[in-house]
Order: structure tokens, then C-alpha cells, then sequence
């Protein structure tokens, strides 16, 4: 699983891509819109894994099991500090049946993106309204939120990392998805 902001990329050669779709584009508006829409569906099949997996079972809970001291020296004063970390350990936990369509709502956002213009191009797979939607916090490890809307009584919960592991395993399929869609369409525009 990656870590850190690294997201996975579509191996295309961009400018190979645009100069392909453009020829398809002068040639018929309508074919390229065809090229176009079969470049969105390159990720369904990804999109598909996704869904399968916010449909999955739910992810065990956790909690703060106990607290560790951590030792660190600044690097300026030379100065000893300390300070007290968390460690978490995974927890069964109620399930109430009482879901208010988060992952749902996630599954929902899922869509295949397009670009192809003169500064960029691109395919990628997100989500729509990412922040309002949950997307955001339900693929960290884990992240904490309000017991039934309490903010007095947070509770933890282990996220459910759906988005890159799908992602990184089709993006190569997904890139010669899209190279196989423009040389068709090149290919039937050789034949006329």
C-alpha cells in the first residue's frame, strides 16, 4: 500500500495521446466523442473493484489501548523533550445496523476523469465532492468521529484504504485500454 501523497498514475505517453485523439477529433467530432466515452470506461472495471470493496464487510473498530512516551531532542536548543503518543490496537465493535450511507455515498462519487486539452492530459479515477462525501477520511488507517453526532464523545474508527489498491493494480490494463480504443478509432479512419 503507498504511502504518503502518491497517487497512482496511468503509464501514457500524454503527447502521443493528444496528437492521436486530435487526427481522430479533425477527422470526425463524432468518433472522437465515441474514442472519448470508451476512454471513460477504461476505469469501470477499477471503479467496479472499488465498489466491491466499500460493499465488503465492514472494517473491525479501534481504540486507544494505551499511551507510549516518545523522546525526541531539538535540534536547535539541544534540548530533551517528551510526549505522549497514542497506541492502537484493533476492537470488535457493536454494529447497530444504524448506517447512514457513507460508504454508499462513496461508491456513488466514483468516476472515471478525462483530459485531454493542449497544457494537460490525463485519465484518472476519483471521487466527486471527496471532503462532504467521507471520501477523505474513510481511506486513512484510521480517523476519529462524533458518537452519533456528540462531539463530547468521539469515537475511533479504522478506515478502509479502497481507493489505491484497486487503482494501482488496473492502471496499467486501464492504459492499454486507452491505447487500443485510439488505435481502433485510427485504424477504421485509415480505412475509409
Amino acid at each position: 500500500m503507498p504511502r504518503g501523497n502518491v497517487t497512482p498514475q496511468v503509464a501514457l505517453d500524454t503527447s502521443s495521446v493528444r496528437v492521436r485523439f486530435e487526427r481522430i477529433r479533425e477527422f470526425s467530432p463524432k468518433l472522437a466523442r465515441a474514442v472519448r466515452r470508451d476512454m471513460r470506461r477504461s476505469g469501470d472495471e477499477i471503479i467496479a473493484e472499488q465498489r466491491a470493496e466499500l460493499a465488503g464487510p465492514l472494517p473491525r473498530g479501534v481504540t486507544v489501548a494505551r499511551q507510549r512516551t516518545a523522546r525526541w531532542r531539538n535540534a536547535k536548543t539541544g534540548k530533551w523533550h517528551t510526549r505522549k503518543l497514542n497506541v492502537y490496537e484493533a476492537a470488535d465493535v457493536k454494529r447497530a445496523g444504524r448506517g447512514r450511507g457513507l460508504r454508499k455515498a462513496i461508491s456513488g462519487s466514483l468516476r472515471t476523469r478525462v483530459v485531454i486539452s493542449e497544457k494537460r492530459t490525463g485519465v484518472s479515477i476519483r471521487t466527486t465532492n471527496a471532503k462532504k462525501n467521507g471520501a477523505t477520511f474513510w481511506q486513512s488507517k484510521r480517523f476519529r468521529h462524533p458518537t452519533f453526532g456528540d462531539r463530547e464523545r468521539m469515537q475511533y474508527q479504522a478506515g478502509q484504504p479502497y481507493f489505491w489498491a484497486p487503482a494501482f493494480r488496473g492502471a496499467d490494463r486501464m492504459a492499454r485500454r486507452i491505447d487500443v480504443a485510439l488505435d481502433e478509432a485510427l485504424a477504421s479512419i485509415s480505412d475509409t
